[in-house]
């Protein structure tokens, strides 16, 4: 298998056999209730997502076990004002990792190897979303990968 070790972490592209752990992974996500209104995505889901973008899906190994992942997908632009018009970009859709894993540079490694795949590709533009409770936190990890805020909405309850 194709992958990069960090520490005993191995970063590597997804198969179909990994799709059981990315599974869990997420309904795992959904239950730390780190994020507003999270719906875990269903089993099909995830093959089909890795059946159209399988160069765009990459997990994080440690001693057989998926510890985290990430997907995205690659989409023509139309309407998102910050790039431009019919210009492909590669919209990163999940990065989850473990909690007893994270603050190693986990997620870090799998944005990296993600933007470098898709740099090797010919795309040189990204975006991303997240409906995280820790915003200040998140931002800064974005922000320390070369992301830069486009769009913000606010609320208090």
């Amino acid at each position: 298998m194709r992958g990069r070790a960090i520490e005993n972490i191995l970063i590597r592209e997804c198969t179909p056999n990994d799709i059981d752990q990315v599974y869990q992974l997420d309904t795992r996500w959904g239950r730390e209730d780190i994020a507003y209104e999270f719906i875990p995505i269903s089993r099909e889901e995830f093959i089909a997502h890795l059946e159209r973008f399988p160069t765009y899906f990459l997990v994080a190994e440690s001693e057989g076990y998926l510890v985290g992942y990430i997907n995205g997908s690659v989409l023509l632009n139309q309407d998102i004002p910050v790039l431009p018009k019919q210009e492909p970009y590669l919209e990163i859709e999940n990065i989850y990792v473990k909690p007893d894993f994270r603050n190693r540079q986990i997620g870090g490694k799998l944005i990296e190897r993600l933007l470098e795949i898709a740099g090797q590709n010919g795309i040189q533009r990204f975006l991303v979303s997240t409906v995280t409770k820790d915003m200040a936190k998140i931002l800064n990890f974005y922000q320390s990968h070369g992301f830069k805020a486009w769009c913000v909405q606010m609320f208090k309850e």
